[in-house]
């Protein structure tokens, strides 16, 4: 693999001033080190010493800059163009790309740093500033002054119960509609309509065009929209907290809908609780739990299990090599949005399962219990570290093994999947039969 570098100083606007092709072998780098190989070259160029230029940036050829732990034959293909700012240093990289960390308030202990717990965003969440405050009758208030603080605290215990299910279900109903992994993780105002009529939260006196108007209303609100800045995201879709917010909104306004003369004197908990136990509990959550039902055969497997074991390493390697970005230190783990790219270059997704039975499986991956209350939050849901991915090509040959109907034992069916993808993968390669050996021996 060469790449065309085009050589920048930093502050010139991306002025080319030296151009020179880079061979970088099979492209498994991050932009790290080509960042440097450029400056090296460009320094033998010129005649000056190595390390007379430090690299600042690696662009893409529209001078968008990329982040550095990046694979470099992930993003980038032979021959093409790419543009390197660099600068006489000392400090490299100072150009921020998109999603580019700052540095956090660093806590440590006696073993090591202290990381916040991953749910940190839902038990920080202000439920009175984002307006629920105003669901509570006046009469009630005055009846009782406490009632909207520890009424809110028992909404935010419910959303914490349910959260785990909360999540599964955001990103199973993310894939409805999808047409590539890229649109997992957000839902848009008809996935959002179309949760809440598989619930049967819509009825005729609370109908579908009252889903709507709550959706543009979260959608909308200045709490919301200042998050979206935050995380540069659309306004027109739903993250997971947005998704949660908009659940609350439906518990209050269908119970409304639903019991008029009884509304203004229930909390907001028991209509939330009405909502969960009598719409999710009823009608969603047994679809979800029949679905990962499937998959408890291939888990119950010695054999299976014991094929896993073996190939644990070539499962690792398989992972290692799909990584978009790579780390010093730190866990392996492949976000499934970019996985989808490769199970395409397995020639799997698309071809043997679509996006949505991949969110089943990938669900199945995550979760070890098939019960949506007893769901884990997790706090990279789309993530997949080692054992994780191991559960995901499990799921994958199972769901292949079902749905094609082999007739081979399901253990012969799992070793063919995973020999293919080592393969595809090339952590797994044929070697040549030694001269003079009989070819069919």
């Amino acid at each position: 693999m060469k790449l065309k570098v085009n050589m920048c100083s930093l502050g010139s606007g991306l002025t080319v001033e030296e151009s020179f092709e880079l061979y970088c072998g099979d492209g498994e780098q991050v932009l790290q080190w080509l960042g440097y190989a450029a400056c090296a070259r460009l320094a033998y160029i010129r005649g000056e010493v190595y390390g007379r230029y430090v690299p600042q940036s690696v662009c893409n050829k529209d001078g968008q800059a990329q982040d550095v732990d990046i694979v470099l034959n992930e993003i980038f293909s032979d021959g093409e163009d790419i543009m390197v700012e660099f600068s006489n240093g000392p400090q490299p990289y100072r150009v921020r790309w998109e999603g580019r960390p700052r540095t956090p308030p660093f806590r440590w202990g006696d073993e090591g740093e202290i990381l916040p717990p991953h749910n940190t965003w839902l038990l920080e969440l202000d439920l009175k500033a984002e307006g629920f405050g105003a669901f509570f009758d006046p009469d009630m208030i005055r009846a009782d002054p406490t009632i909207v603080d520890t009424d809110l605290g028992r909404v935010k215990q419910l959303l914490m119960d349910y959260a785990g299910a909360m999540q599964v279900v955001f990103y199973n109903q993310s894939a409805e509609g999808a047409s590539s992994g890229d649109q997992l993780g957000q839902i848009t105002l008809p996935q959002f309509r179309g949760v809440m009529t598989a619930t049967k939260a819509t009825t005729a006196r609370f109908p579908a065009e009252n889903v709507d108007n709550i959706f543009t209303s979260v959608a909308t609100s200045a709490q919301t929209l200042a998050r979206k800045v935050d995380n540069k995201s659309g306004v027109s879709t739903f993250g997971l907290l947005d998704f949660i917010l908009a659940i609350v909104h439906v518990a209050h306004h269908r119970y409304a809908a639903e019991n008029p003369s009884q509304a203004p004197f229930q909390p907001l908990s028991i209509k939330l609780q009405s909502l969960f136990k009598d719409c999710f509990a009823l009608y969603t959550f047994p679809d979800i739990t029949k679905k990962l039902a499937r998959f408890e055969p291939c888990v119950q497997n010695p054999a299976a299990q014991l094929l896993l074991k073996r190939g644990r390493r070539l499962t690792e390697q398989t992972l290692d090599s799909c990584q978009l970005k790579r780390v010093r230190a730190s866990m392996v783990s492949v976000d499934l949005r970019w996985l989808c790219t490769h199970l395409q270059r397995w020639n799997l997704l698309g071809r043997d399962f679509n996006l949505q039975e991949l969110t089943i499986i990938a669900i199945f991956a995550k979760q070890t219990s098939t019960i949506p209350e007893e769901f884990v939050l997790h706090p990279q849901p789309l993530s997949y570290n080692y054992d994780e991915f191991e559960r995901l090509l499990l799921g994958i040959a199972h769901h292949i093994y079902v749905t094609k109907k082999k007739g081979e034992a399901f253990e012969e069916f799992l070793g063919e999947t995973l020999d293919s993808i080592y393969k595809k993968a090339n952590v797994l390669v044929e070697m040549p039969p030694k001269e003079g050996q009989d070819q069919e021996s």
